[in-house]
């Protein structure tokens, strides 16, 4: 990706980390920074799904849920905001998920950390405005990509419950970020967007 960027002209850096980890995750937001100078807009979208009952999640599985799915929203957004709020100019986009809204067996703190992150998203949405700064959030819901360990998209059972009859496609909530970090976007703050496919309405 980083190299079909540069080819276009701009400079681009990938950097690897494990979210999770706040040493990681910081050293590659000082690389970043280091290299461009500010960050403008930041895409919280890493997350895990370690399915468990209650009953066997230990307090190590739930942090380090949290970990990865609340905590790099605020990690995140605290190193990019000197730059934005100097800029007066800035993008947030968090990303939640299906279970902040429909509570599911074994995903308590998946659960907690979804809706964790829309409430931080409205609350600094509020905070941020008057600089510029506008805070959203996705929750997309069966988009037909490649899981963990590569193996190719099968079959959804969950399209029979899609009104438009497929899976989403990572293009298409690729372009809801593109347009949500535009200027025409500018007057959209605070909110909460649902890509299903009119799966579920909230």
């Amino acid at each position: 990706m980083a190299d079909e960027v540069r080819a276009l002209g701009p400079k681009a850096l990938s950097l690897l980390a494990d979210v999770g980890d706040r040493g990681q995750l910081e050293g590659m937001l000082d690389k970043a920074l280091a290299e461009f100078g500010h960050i403008d807009i930041v895409v919280n979208n890493a997350a895990v799904r370690p399915h468990m009952s209650f009953a066997e999640m230990t307090y190590e599985d739930w942090r380090g849920t949290l970990a990865t799915d609340l905590d790099p929203a605020f990690i995140c957004a605290k190193a990019a905001l000197p730059g934005m709020l100097e800029r007066k100019w800035g993008r947030v986009i968090n990303f939640s998920g299906l279970q902040a809204f429909q509570g599911r067996h074994g995903g308590v703190h998946i659960s907690a950390a979804k809706v964790g992150v829309i409430g931080f998203t409205k609350a600094l949405s509020t905070e941020l405005a008057p600089d510029g700064i506008l805070v959203n959030c996705i929750v997309p819901g069966a988009i037909d990509t490649i899981r963990e360990g590569g193996q190719q998209p099968r079959a959804n059972p969950r399209v029979a419950e899609i009104p438009v009859g497929r899976t989403g496609k990572p293009s298409e909530i690729a372009a809801l970020c593109a347009f949500l970090c535009s200027d025409e976007a500018g007057f959209i703050t605070g909110q909460t967007f649902h890509v299903n496919g009119g799966e579920r309405a909230f």
